[in-house]
């Protein structure tokens, strides 16, 4: 007996451009392999008891090789699986849906194939542009930017630009976004007239989407002092000047504005070095001003892990945490196969992808990423005789020991690291901000965080200064302070930090 595969169309762009089909057999599924472009949102949306599995796909970045996907799905479906193969926008276009079919055939597998919305023309439209027009254009044409040469290398396409420019409908390039300046100086040299019209979309059908017009002779210079960013549609003709529905693709440009550029705004970051510097990494487009307030450390435990043999489950509360679970193999000489009958919950996507990065896929990763969903979560797939093994932070949450315990499973908390004040870098730092910390929201990263700086600093923050906590602990820590306005984060991590900032900067 096999099972059977679902090669599925996420559509581009934002989850709910899926179809109800799509959707419904995603939902009915064992196990899920997606690529990267598919929108968090509609992952999150599988039920916790399905396997997924990032396989990644983007140009020049860490991505599971095509052969070895192949081999996922048969061996998924042999083992009697219902298997979605979850694609972004269309699976036969440019997503090697059609290898996959082919291989499937081969095997003898059972497959069906349930189209999706592809962004060559979802995401011009969403910009106001037809990809076809009465009297305009009768026809268009998509192509690729990058393709696999003979070195199996991402390159630029091989293209006919002399007949493309004798072409007359309209061109639509994906995956275009390393290639814009090349496709563009190819067509000025095939002979493609300067003021034919041409827009680059970035991040289409999301509220992301940014949205740049120009023609072949000025687009390259309308594009340098944005910051644009991938995917990218390239569209070229004549149905581009037509700006249909230009309110929409308006819209869109002044939400990312509103959620890109906070101007001036001076932000203070409370945190180790490394929460710091990831903070500053993922702001950095923002235009805003970070202020370093890295005065803690991280500071690994001497005690050693316990014995992985008398668990089945292993679950990693942050990613400081796992990088310091693999440090401690390495240096107690443990072998990482210690790992392979363990099931491995985390407590969300952020702590999943830093997993990854040692070659480990989760088994568990909450709809929402806090300690009460991984907890709710994680006693439904529990079963009452398997023992688990909680890696945290000496000063972490307590709400899934609690839950544990109460339900009577046996299970071990291993505080793996704690935060210490750096008491040189304090100095620094309070010398720097001798008057005050004026700063306009002030974040923490950690209920140590809290206590650290306002047990030194709590006279010389700004009365207009808003704290902004990553979670209900770190905002808990504030009550001895008599702090009673402050913003928590939705999500326990540093996106839904910034997300929190970014809703209450444009309620202002």
């Amino acid at each position: 007996m096999t099972g059977k595969v679902y090669l599925i169309g996420a559509g581009c762009g934002e989850a709910d451009l899926i179809t109800l089909k799509g959707l419904k057999k995603l939902l009915e599924a064992d196990v899920v392999l997606y690529d990267s472009l598919v929108d968090e949102e509609l992952i999150n949306s599988i039920p916790s008891n399905v396997e997924k599995v990032s396989v990644g796909k983007r140009y020049h970045q860490k991505s599971m090789p095509q052969e070895e996907i192949n081999k996922l799905i048969v061996q998924y479906a042999k083992c009697d699986k219902v298997v979605a193969r979850l694609k972004g926008g269309d699976p036969y276009v440019f997503g090697r849906g059609s290898e996959e079919a082919q291989m499937l055939e081969k095997e003898n597998i059972q497959y069906e194939v349930i189209p999706g919305v592809s962004s060559a023309i979802a995401v011009p439209e969403l910009a106001g542009i037809p990809v076809t027009h009465r009297q305009v254009s009768r026809s268009f044409v998509v192509l690729t930017g990058s393709s696999a040469g003979a070195d199996n290398r991402e390159n630029l396409t091989p293209i006919d630009y002399e007949a493309l420019t004798k072409f007359g409908g309209t061109i639509v390039f994906l995956m275009g976004y390393h290639h814009i300046e090349e496709i563009v100086e190819n067509f000025k040299k095939a002979g493609m007239r300067g003021d034919m019209p041409c827009a680059i979309i970035s991040k289409g059908c999301t509220k992301e989407q940014k949205v740049i017009r120009g023609c072949i002779s000025n687009i390259i210079s309308e594009i340098s002092n944005i910051k644009v960013m991938a995917p990218v549609v390239i569209v070229i003709g004549e149905c581009v000047g037509l700006n249909l529905g230009e309110g929409i693709s308006i819209a869109f440009d002044e939400n990312a504005k509103k959620k890109i550029d906070f101007g001036s705004l001076k932000i203070g970051v409370v945190g180790s070095e490394n929460f710091v510097h990831k903070f500053s990494s993922k702001i950095s487009d923002r235009n805003c001003k970070i202020v370093d307030l890295s005065f803690l450390d991280i500071v690994c435990s001497k005690d050693d892990l316990p014995e992985l043999k008398n668990f089945e489950w292993i679950i990693f509360t942050s990613q400081n945490g796992i990088e310091q679970f693999f440090r401690k193999l390495k240096r107690e000489h443990k072998d990482i196969r210690l790992l392979s009958n363990l099931k491995i919950a985390v407590i969300g996507s952020g702590t999943a992808e830093k997993l990854l990065e040692y070659g480990i896929y989760a088994d568990l990763i909450p709809y929402k990423f806090d300690s009460e969903t991984l907890t709710k979560e994680l006693l439904s797939a529990l079963k009452k005789n398997e023992r688990v093994l909680i890696i945290k932070a000496k000063d972490g949450s307590d709400v899934l020991s609690n839950s544990l315990r109460e339900g009577g499973y046996e299970f071990e908390d291993f505080s793996i690291y704690e935060l210490r004040e750096n008491s040189e870098k304090k100095s620094i730092i309070s010398a720097l901000n001798k008057n005050s910390f004026d700063v306009d929201y002030l974040v923490f990263g950690s209920a140590k965080g809290v206590t650290t700086f306002f047990d030194s600093f709590i006279t010389r923050l700004n009365k207009d200064t808003k704290i902004v906590c990553i979670g209900q602990k770190c905002a808990q820590a504030l009550e001895p302070y008599s702090v009673s306005k402050f913003l928590v984060a939705d999500r326990y991590n540093i996106d839904g930090i910034i997300k929190c900032i970014e809703k209450d900067f444009n309620k202002d």
